[in-house]
């Protein structure tokens, strides 16, 4: 019998595998098209999506589903995140600053260019 109060979190397929007779056509990809739709929670501390029963009954209930705490993700707290995401977006901003200055000083080196080919008195060409 299954216990769908488990909370142990499990990889798709073997959930897939517990919850649903062979034979049934729920796979792990099945799981994860319901996760993306936002009818599963899952985890997914790197590559691997985990869930646990408890959450695939939820599923089967047509429960809504709460989102899962930053901080169940990745392990990280949310003052810890948000540390991340401020540090992502000074670089973005760091980044952003040096393309300007550099397209500035691309434009300031054609505009001199093409000031001196103005200058530059044209060739005379010799009587042949």
């Amino acid at each position: 019998m299954t216990d769908w109060t488990d909370e142990t979190l499990r990889p798709l397929d073997e959930l897939a595998r517990m919850a649903f007779p062979e034979g049934s056509g729920v796979t792990a990809d099945t799981l994860k098209r319901r996760a993306r739709k936002g009818q599963l929670r899952v985890y997914k501390p790197g590559k691997a999506f985990l869930s646990t029963l408890a959450d695939v009954w939820a599923m089967v209930q047509g429960m809504p589903v709460r989102p899962a705490a930053a901080s169940d993700q990745l392990g990280l707290s949310t003052a810890e995140l948000s540390h991340a995401a401020l540090e992502q977006a000074r670089e973005a901003l760091r980044r952003r600053e040096e393309k300007r200055i550099e397209d500035e000083w691309e434009r300031k080196y054609e505009a001199r260019k093409a000031a001196q080919r103005k200058a530059q008195p044209p060739c005379k060409k010799r009587p042949g």
